[in-house]
C-alpha cells in the first residue's frame, strides 16, 4: 500500500506554441516517476527485472504552464501479473490541481532473448505488497 509522490521541475523546453506544457512531456514525466521509483525500490534491495513499457494510457485533463514550483506525479501499483504489472500515475500542479491521469503496464524483459520472463519473486512480492486501490 504505497503510492509515492515525485517532485519533477518543469523546463522551459517542456512548452508548446500555447505556452502549455506539450502533451509528449507528460510521458516523460511519467517516465522520469517511474525511473525515481524504482531507485527508491533497489537502494531496498530488492531484484528487479530489466523492463519495458507495454502500453501506455494519458488522460489530459487540465493544462500545465511554466512554473517555478514542480509538478508532483504520484505513482503506485494497480496490479500485477505473473510477467507485467500495471503502474498507475497521476500529475498534479504545484497547487494540487489534477492535470493528467496515466495507466502503464510494465513488462519483465529478457534484453538477450527480447521476451517477455516471469517477475522475480521478490519483487512480485514487493509489488503485491505494496498495491494500493484508489479511486
Amino acid at each position: 500500500m504505497t503510492i509515492h509522490r515525485i517532485q519533477i521541475d518543469r523546463r522551459f523546453s517542456d512548452l508548446d506554441q500555447l505556452g502549455h506544457v506539450n502533451n509528449v512531456v507528460y510521458g516523460d514525466y511519467i517516465q522520469e516517476a517511474r525511473i525515481r521509483v524504482n531507485r527508491r525500490v533497489r537502494a531496498e534491495g530488492i531484484e528487479m527485472p530489466a523492463q519495458v513499457v507495454a502500453r501506455q494510457e494519458i488522460d489530459y485533463i487540465r493544462p500545465l504552464h511554466l512554473n517555478p514550483e514542480p509538478i508532483v506525479v504520484e505513482v503506485w501499483v494497480a496490479s500485477v501479473g505473473n510477467s507485467s504489472y500495471v503502474q498507475l500515475q497521476r500529475i498534479y500542479d504545484n497547487d494540487g490541481t489534477l492535470a493528467a491521469k496515466a495507466r502503464t503496464v510494465v513488462v519483465a524483459f529478457d534484453p538477450i532473448a527480447e521476451k517477455s520472463l516471469p517477475l522475480p519473486a521478490s519483487f512480485r512480492e514487493y509489488l503485491l505488497g505494496s498495491l494500493e486501490v484508489v479511486e
